[in-house]
């Protein structure tokens, strides 16, 4: 039997694609193991615990570079040299046939243990920009699957573009997810702008849309923000309390929520794109300005390059934002909703078997 380690940490939107990917491989592949490996954050495990999954967790929190204290810096280094033990000591036991890197903090230490045991080693890199273990593993010769046509600033013969893996919904008529969701308020007759933040829930991106939602054109459209009760508060401080909004507590099963919206105001991380994609839901997208490599400006690009979609920048105008709502949903109908049918997976999947030695036919 072949065994499979996929490694994934920091966010959801590094995990959520190897937790679909790894259900696909589970699905299809009787005969390998998948094994999942993250940090150990809190929010890592709030994630895995909800997808009924039991990583493997190293003791590591962060990269020693991502602080700025020397106490800090010496924790991080000491987290690092037990989880490098640590994983080493994985492989070992369980025998691990390949090792797949989704990006995040935690997928350094793999790489380097991979390396300089001769285990093969894949990375998966989400965004449109290479992240830095991805441009490091490119230039220690492994194999890179990209989710988008560019992987910049990778030439197009250093990396495979696969898509990124998007995980399944349970996708319900609008009127029976908004009753599941017991937002208090009957399924509103207009049209569903769903407001998302990332698995971080960005407190700015619903404090920016406090200007745009007063305006008397926003009225016209029904506002269903995503996040936890300290995101309600701020929304309600920001917005008041109009009939034309709501909030709904964090949702990692994602199905009622895009079973009812019409589009999203979202930020630009690549797994929430990718669904939003596959889905057809039509996205303002707000990049976040502090990514790293403005690589969410660059997913953005991508989405609407083959998706409804527009970009809205934080310093751009109130006027700009109604434009851009507008615009996506100008003569469109609540569109069929459809899930992945998990191409992105196999082609991922013939990427990794044609080095481990297990062609698909």
């Amino acid at each position: 039997m072949k065994r499979v380690c996929l490694v994934a940490g920091g966010t959801g939107g590094h995990i959520f694609p190897a937790i679909a990917f790894g259900k696909w491989i589970t699905k299809h592949q009787e005969e390998v193991k998948v094994s999942f490996v993250c940090g150990s954050r809190p929010l890592e495990q709030e994630i895995y615990e909800a997808s009924h999954i039991t990583p493997y967790y190293l003791p590591t929190s962060g990269s020693p570079l991502g602080i700025r204290s020397l106490s800090g810096k010496m924790r991080r280094l000491k987290e690092f040299g037990l989880s490098f033990i640590s994983f080493k000591k994985l492989l070992r036991n369980c025998h691990v046939d390949a090792c797949v890197l989704f990006g995040g903090y935690v997928s350094f230490i793999p790489l380097m243990v991979c390396h300089l045991t001769s285990v093969p080693v894949f990375v998966h890199e989400q965004n449109s920009v290479a992240g830095k273990v991805t441009r490091l593993s490119s230039r220690l010769g492994k194999k890179v699957a990209s989710g988008w046509e560019v992987c910049t600033p990778l030439s197009p013969d250093a990396f495979h573009w696969t898509g990124v893996p998007v995980r399944g919904f349970s996708l319900r008529e609008p009127k029976e997810a908004w009753e599941l969701m017991a937002l208090g308020k009957k399924l509103p007759e207009k049209k569903i702008i769903g407001v998302l933040g990332g698995s971080l829930m960005s407190q700015r991106l619903i404090q920016l849309m406090g200007p745009m939602l007063r305006a008397q054109e926003m009225r016209n459209f029904f506002f269903l923000f995503l996040g936890d009760s300290q995101l309600a508060d701020i929304a309600r401080e920001f917005h008041g309390s109009p009939e034309n909004i709501s909030v709904i507590g964090k949702q990692w099963d994602m199905s009622n929520f895009y079973s009812v919206v019409d589009a999203v105001v979202t930020r630009g991380g690549a797994s929430t794109l990718s669904e939003l994609a596959t889905l057809g839901i039509p996205a303002v997208v707000v990049p976040w300005q502090e990514a790293a490599d403005n690589h969410q400006e660059r997913n953005a690009l991508c989405f609407i390059e083959h998706n409804d979609g527009a970009i809205w920048h934080e310093n751009d105008s109130p006027k700009a934002f109604q434009e851009c709502i507008l615009k996506i949903l100008r003569n469109t109908q609540r569109p069929p909703r459809s899930i992945s049918k998990g191409d992105e997976s196999e082609s991922l999947w013939r990427l990794i078997s044609s080095s481990i030695g297990r062609e698909i036919l």
